[in-house]
C-alpha cells in the first residue's frame, strides 16, 4: 500500500490514488494543492535561474 506524498494518508484503492505531473502518487484530496506547490517551485526556480553567470566579472589578462 502506498502513501500520499503530500499528507501521508494511505492510498488503499485506486479511486483515491492520483498521479501528479512529476509522476508521484498523491491522494485525490491533495492533488490540487500538490500540483499548485509544484508550479510555485518551478516559478521560484525560474526566477533564481535568471541570474548572471558567476564568471561575468572575470577579466581577460593578456599574456606579457
Amino acid at each position: 500500500m502506498s502513501a500520499c506524498l503530500n499528507c501521508g494518508s494511505k492510498l488503499g484503492c485506486s479511486c483515491q490514488k492520483r498521479v501528479a505531473s512529476d509522476g508521484k502518487s498523491v491522494c485525490a484530496t491533495c492533488i490540487t494543492a500538490y500540483e499548485t506547490s509544484l508550479k510555485n517551485k518551478n516559478v521560484q526556480k525560474t526566477k533564481t535561474d535568471n541570474t548572471a553567470p558567476s564568471n561575468v566579472n572575470v577579466f581577460y589578462k593578456a599574456p606579457k
